[in-house]
């Protein structure tokens, strides 16, 4: 199984919405590269999981489109800023697909990175993307992008 782990793009300021802000034109963008790059990696996520906020559905959005895939999110408080690492895990461990890709939150989804594998960085810039794979066994750190970085 691989796994891509990408943190939410850059956000407006404004909450008017209850699941929080949406992303700003550089979120899209940064999204948008974050999409490119994993086209270009070959990725081809079967499962896409986000944390319901709407900053972390609008990059899964943008990564898909530029993947030219369709998917339906699995929507889950799990993947939340105050999600727990082990329940992510356990959670992605017991899914029957190929590849999938999370889209979350620099807490959550750092400490599940770290928690995967102990050189995975715990902190990281928006739109960062990391890869792992998983033997059945353990989980193999495969590479990190600060996608969201190649935008200014």
């Amino acid at each position: 199984m691989k796994l891509y782990l990408v943190r939410h793009g850059a956000y407006r300021s404004d909450y008017t919405s209850e699941r929080g802000p949406g992303l700003s034109s550089r979120g899209e963008e940064q999204a948008d590269a974050v999409g490119r790059f994993l086209r270009a990696q070959r990725a081809a996520p079967e499962v896409l999981i986000t944390s319901g906020y709407l900053r972390a559905q609008e990059t899964a959005t943008h990564i898909l489109a530029q993947l030219n895939i369709t998917l339906d999110p699995v929507e889950s408080h799990d993947f939340s800023p105050s999600g727990d690492p082990d329940t992510m895990r356990a959670i992605i461990e017991s899914l029957a697909a190929k590849e999938i890709l999370v889209v979350g939150h620099m807490t959550s989804i750092g400490e599940l990175a770290h928690a995967l594998h102990f050189q995975a960085p715990p902190y990281f810039d928006t739109c960062t993307v990391m890869a792992f794979e998983f033997d059945g066994q353990k989980w193999k750190f495969l590479w990190f992008n600060d996608c969201g970085r190649s935008v200014l």
